[in-house]
């Protein structure tokens, strides 16, 4: 967004090189202004956020007392653009587009209720009249609009809450306030049960890095920003970032080429999600004498360039970007890959709405996920393969014998309706799986088993809620005669503290959990390592990291979990191995 230039956070950006994505482009072609003639003319207009059929676009005009404007195309041609018509009367800009077009966000300086004055702003000690921003949302009513509802409190945190952009899951990048400082970060809030959820910080460049304007594709794959060196009296610049398994690429500055103009911010990503939009002051071209004279005069106009060459680029240099990978929606968990990784079942889904999907690996790139042919009507979760590939342990809430209700759980003190839990097994067939069969009551003895993690010799462990304490302990049921045993707690969980979510190692050698004990925080579980010894488990060491659902990557260094975004993430085991492996020698 355009910011007023009496708070202004003075920057520039230099070259953003380096990264996971930092392959080489082609050369990118230069920025066209964006309906010459149509809707670039002589005012300064940004920002914008197209239907997703490209027939409509929004955006905002104005220097300093901003206005959302609409255009349609209609006959290869945009319209004369008119007030939007939830705007017209406040300070409005940066609107935002969901993909499905089902909502537009936008900033507002307009008053928080009925009546009263136009929000002010505070900035850096200091209080500016009317100059307030903060998230409104307008809902797709038939052809038109419903009236604009202010976001909670939880994104609106402060008088500065600007530059929306939404994924497909709802969830909403911002600049904004967070909650350990007065000054303004890239946040993300979480779009879940028809909730915004409290915005966290992402993780963009190094702290010496001012980030704006951020533009997130649908699928969270990759990220357009406005960046510059914090304290720089520079410009602005366009960069991109890629969203890879262990977090966000180093920002990829888009070069002169892009950014050829005093400055480039507002980026918006085009229905196509592959062309970025933008504005600047940049000048056209002496090349272009019909539009030059009318157009090079100091105004921000929207331009529009292809991002095919940095998304080409990071796909030839065999980046796995979010959107390569298959178990990135928001609560997908619990990752069980086939030997060598050539396929993987994860469950997806909150609650009774829980399913195992699967998706095959052909050569670098995964295939969609689907249904798995076992799962579909009930509670489906946390599937667990056997090391050799030769079957896969689930939990779920389907009864016990055919026709009967869901399996009612009891936990944290409370029953749970319908949402139970035994440890169902299917076998691998030639071209399929076999009918899920349930497993003995060695194992399923209550109404609360979860979280099967499968060793190589057919031991199973797994959690249940302790009937004295009602908190999660792990167990293990070993094999004996090809049978398996009467379940056992492990030692170091003695149900005081909740333990859960078992990932161990196909020898036994290690395993992995989460657990509420110390040093674990009031509000987040860690997770804990545990070596197999000759005396039997070592004392359980905190990984220093939060999460749960862990789940071991076939070679046994990496540890895939639940983050607290509510997706997964991977961690490296690796340094904890060899360390171990060192303290042994």
């Amino acid at each position: 967004m355009r910011l007023p230039s009496t708070f202004v956070l003075l920057t520039a950006a230099a070259l953003i090189g380096g990264g996971a994505h930092a392959a080489s482009p082609a050369t990118p072609s230069a920025p066209a202004i964006f309906a010459p003639g149509s809707i670039a003319g002589g005012a300064d207009d940004g920002a914008a956020a197209f239907t997703p059929d490209g027939a409509t676009v929004y955006f905002m005009r104005g220097t300093d007392s901003f206005t959302l404007m609409e255009s349609h195309r209609v006959d290869g041609r945009w319209s004369t653009p008119r007030v939007a018509p939830f705007s017209g009367r406040w300070r409005d800009l940066d609107p935002a587009m969901a993909p499905d077009g089902s909502f537009l966000l936008f900033v507002s300086n307009r008053p928080l209720a009925p009546g009263g004055a136009p929000i002010d702003a505070v900035s850096a000690g200091k209080r500016y009249p009317g100059k307030g921003m903060n998230l409104w949302r307008v809902n797709r009513q038939g052809h038109g609009w419903s009236a604009p509802v202010r976001l909670p409190d939880i994104v609106n945190r402060c008088s500065m809450s600007f530059a929306p952009s939404i994924a497909a899951d709802g969830s909403v990048y911002f600049i904004g306030c967070s909650t350990s400082d007065a000054q303004l970060h890239l946040l993300h809030s979480v779009y879940r049960d028809g909730s915004y959820q409290p915005p966290c910080a992402v993780k963009l460049g190094d702290a010496g890095m001012q980030i704006r304007d951020p533009a997130i594709a649908p699928d969270r794959s990759f990220i357009v920003v406005s960046t510059k060196p914090t304290g720089s009296q520079q410009p602005y610049r366009l960069a991109i970032a890629f969203h890879t398994p262990t977090g966000w690429s180093t920002p990829r500055d888009l070069g002169d080429t892009v950014n050829g103009g005093k400055h480039s911010m507002g980026a918006q990503l085009g229905p196509d999600h592959r062309t970025l939009y933008f504005y600047s002051d940049r000048r056209l071209p002496p090349s272009d004498p019909d539009h030059a004279a009318a157009w090079n005069n100091g105004d921000d106009h929207i331009w529009q360039v292809s991002l095919a060459p940095w998304l080409d680029a990071a796909a030839a240099a065999g980046a796995t970007p979010v959107a390569a990978l298959p178990w990135q929606a928001e609560h997908d968990a619990s990752l069980a890959f086939a030997p060598g990784g050539s396929a993987v079942f994860f469950a997806r889904g909150r609650g009774e709405s829980r399913r195992i999907l699967v998706a095959e690996r052909h050569g670098s790139s995964w295939s969609p996920a689907r249904p798995a042919p076992f799962s579909g009507q009930w509670m489906d979760m946390e599937p667990a393969m056997a090391p050799d590939g030769s079957y896969l342990v689930f939990a779920s809430n389907r009864p016990a014998t055919p026709g009967g209700k869901a399996l009612d759980g009891y936990y944290d003190g409370q029953p749970q309706a319908r949402r139970g839990g035994n440890l169902w097994r299917v076998d691998r067939r030639d071209h399929g799986w076999s009918a899920p069969v349930r497993l003995p009551a060695a194992i399923n003895d209550g109404s609360s088993v979860y979280a099967p993690a499968v060793a190589a010799d057919g031991s199973v462990y797994f959690m249940q809620a302790d009937p004295a304490t009602s908190h999660f302990r792990l167990y293990v049921s070993h094999v004996a005669g090809g049978r398996l045993q009467a379940a056992t707690p492990l030692p170091f969980s003695d149900g005081v503290t909740d333990d859960y979510d078992p990932a161990v190692a196909p020898d036994q050698s290690f395993i992995v959990f989460t657990s509420d004990r110390p040093p674990s925080s009031t509000t987040a579980s860690d997770i804990f390592i545990a070596f197999a010894t000759r005396g039997g488990w070592s004392r359980p060491v905190d990984l220093g990291i939060a999460g749960t659902e862990s789940r071991l990557d076939p070679d046994l260094a990496t540890l895939y979990f639940s983050g607290a975004d509510r997706h997964v993430q991977s961690f490296a085991l690796g340094p904890w191995l060899a360390q171990h492996a060192r303290s042994r020698e």
